[in-house]
């Protein structure tokens, strides 16, 4: 039997150094194509829809309206939650704040809070909503009829966008905005996920997990993948190189060292996994880093 693709309504990307945006409107039933994890910051707006949204250890109900911070190095992946759903994203780095700031100015640490507050889902109240909505829609224009200039426009919009939405957590910071999915079920796999999240560098197995929180092999195989849609190895691997990566970043240990610290059982499999997942071995990874710093 023929599994029917989602239908992509319409798609615009746009891409420069240190700056992107994608707008996607599809339908149809579909996940993001991967889990991933990345060394920019990202924002997520949903114009229209339902999602779920597994950020770090936690799953999220997104609904139209919703804001998504999605830090640098967190491990995510976005969900069904309906058969219909309209989206925008937007991704930069510290070097795009930095072109943005001028030659020896910093940018405002108030700038960034939303990508730090604990609760990364903003759920705006309805006048915000409003004027976040109409520069989504601005961006959107820009990216449709690419007038003459649209390049510094889409960035003027989203630096306008990002002051915004960084008045509004603090504005909001009394409300709780949008709670984390609770049933038994999700806050359990959040309790493991948190649970490998801290203890990602010990032999980690799922008969281990299992007799941790008491729970069959199979049925905590077959839930943590419904539930988060990563594998029990596919998370742990990935957690384990979000690690290596910033030990490669900001230590001179040796490869086999990092290996041995972040759980690996030996620096083949560390390697093979690394490159997996980053795409370039950890030598790679390091002479890079160093390249650009």
């Amino acid at each position: 039997m023929s599994v029917l693709k989602p239908l992509i309504i319409k798609e615009f990307d746009h891409q420069e150094d240190h700056f992107r945006i994608n707008y996607v409107q599809r339908n149809g039933r579909s996940d993001s194509c991967d889990y991933h994890f990345h060394d920019n910051y990202e924002l997520y707006y949903l114009l229209a829809g339902q999602r779920k949204y597994f950020i770090r250890d936690r799953i999220h109900l997104v609904q139209k309206g919703d804001m998504v911070f999605i830090p640098k190095h967190d491990l995510h992946r976005t969900r069904d939650a309906g058969p219909y759903h309209e989206r925008m994203l937007i991704y930069f780095d510290d070097a795009f704040l930095e072109t943005i700031a001028g030659p020896g100015n910093q940018i405002s640490p108030h700038l960034l809070q939303p990508f730090r507050n604990n609760n990364p889902v903003l759920r705006l109240q309805k006048e915000d909503r409003r004027f976040v909505d109409v520069l989504f829609y601005r961006i959107l224009k820009e990216l449709e009829e690419k007038p003459v200039d649209y390049q510094l426009y889409l960035k003027a919009l989203f630096i306008e966008l990002l002051v915004y939405v960084s008045r509004c957590t603090e504005k909001y910071v009394e409300v709780e905005v949008n709670a984390p999915l609770d049933t038994p079920t999700q806050k359990k796999i959040s309790e493991i996920a948190n649970y490998i999240q801290e203890n990602y560098e010990k032999s980690l197995t799922l008969a281990y997990l299992s007799k941790q929180f008491y729970i069959s092999t199979y049925y905590l195989s077959r839930v943590f993948k419904e539930v988060s849609g990563f594998s029990f190895v596919e998370y742990l691997n990935n957690v384990r190189i979000i690690e290596s990566q910033r030990l490669l970043r900001e230590t001179n240990l040796p490869i086999f060292q990092i290996s041995e610290q972040v759980g690996f059982v030996n620096t083949t499999n560390f390697g093979r996994v690394f490159k997996q997942v980053v795409h370039l071995s950890p030598l790679q990874y390091r002479r890079m880093q160093q390249a650009t710093n």
